[in-house]
């Protein structure tokens, strides 16, 4: 069998570690991105993701959406960590120097870099299968970047927007192709059971704009970080997301499915099982889950508020180890039991 992803990083990496860190690094692996001593009274946040043609997005996608999806996808990680981002690197392999697919990539990676107030400082270019890597760095105060490790048992369980928006456009709309689900298992298996319905112009703009646009929650990041006690993007899937958190926090997560929050595109092209799945199993929502004390409830609520961000309560931190679900109060399971991984393809939490 196969190693997943995780196994392989702790494994050949993160195993391999001896001695202590850098002066300079007080986290490294095994967080939505390291941190490192910055200039006064700051630290930077280093995250890298790399997207692959036909894994991470589809083969005929426009190019200027993929580097929009780049950036954001990146960004996201940052706001895990409760970081402003500053800078960023390209690694991009191409298979041919094609200039109109380039104006497009770089007018996307560009206009999204510029909303962000992100620039990119350098980086590689080489030739082979289409693929971009980036290196986003971001600034967080000394001391208060927020981490996967501190749910404590008591605090409360919440996601920012909505979830299933990433996985329910893989399988709705025009852009799915087989050569991209089939790097993706769980995501062809779900799509072949569920009956694609007609799309209203409302829904197909939302939901494309969901999968090649992911918001990075930075805003409410930045306001809330001191708020939480511990936060992951959900980019492989609830489940499996949080399940690193609760590692990370040696605690259990016990979420309510009848509270996970959907869009009106999500509730009107799904069933309740679909949804649920999608939410918890597909992954490319690009939410935040975080826990925090019960107490910032209130002070939680004003900020979502004032950044006009849904940010819903979906279950507690327990005394215990890793994720239990539960329907309207009572203990349940879903269809599959995994998330999504690049190795394995599907990761037990």
């Amino acid at each position: 069998m196969s190693l997943s992803e995780f196994e392989l990083i702790d494994r050949f990496f993160k195993s391999r570690m001896t001695g202590d860190l850098h002066p300079a690094v007080s986290l490294g692996i095994g967080d939505d991105a390291a941190i490192m001593r910055g200039r006064p009274g700051q630290s930077l946040c280093v995250c890298t993701d790399v997207l692959v043609n036909g894994v991470h997005f589809p083969a005929r996608a426009d190019p200027s959406e993929i580097g929009q999806r780049a950036l954001r996808v990146n960004l996201s990680d940052l706001a895990a960590m409760g970081a402003r981002p500053v800078c960023f690197t390209l690694g991009l392999t191409l298979p041919s120097a094609d200039e109109q697919w380039l104006s497009g990539f770089s007018s996307g990676l560009f206009g999204a870099a510029e909303q962000f107030g992100c620039s990119l400082m350098g980086g590689d270019t080489t030739r082979g299968p289409l693929s971009i890597s980036i290196t986003a760095i971001g600034e967080v105060p000394s001391g208060q970047a927020v981490s996967r490790s501190g749910a404590k048992p008591g605090d409360v369980l919440y996601v920012t927007g909505c979830l299933g928006d990433g996985q329910v456009a893989l399988h709705q709309l025009d852009f799915e192709a087989a050569e991209f689900t089939a790097h993706k298992p769980a995501l062809a298996e779900a799509a072949h059971q569920s009956v694609r319905k007609d799309l209203t112009p409302k829904d197909h703009a939302y939901l494309y704009r969901r999968f090649f646009r992911p918001e990075p929650r930075l805003a409410f990041a930045d306001l809330a970080r001191n708020l939480m006690s511990s936060a992951i993007d959900v980019s492989d899937g609830l489940r499996a997301d949080a399940g690193h958190l609760a590692r990370a926090s040696a605690v259990e997560l016990c979420i309510n499915l009848d509270q996970l929050p959907f869009s009106r595109s999500v509730l009107g092209l799904t069933s309740e099982a679909e949804r649920v799945n999608a939410a918890l199993y597909g992954g490319d929502d690009y939410e935040l889950c975080f826990t925090a004390e019960t107490a910032c409830r209130d002070k939680i609520g004003e900020i979502a508020a004032s950044a006009g961000l849904r940010v819903t309560e979906i279950g507690e931190v327990r005394h215990g180890n890793g994720v239990s679900l539960f329907d309207r109060g009572v203990a349940t399971t879903a269809d599959h039991q995994r998330g999504f991984d690049h190795f394995s393809r599907m990761e037990t939490p």
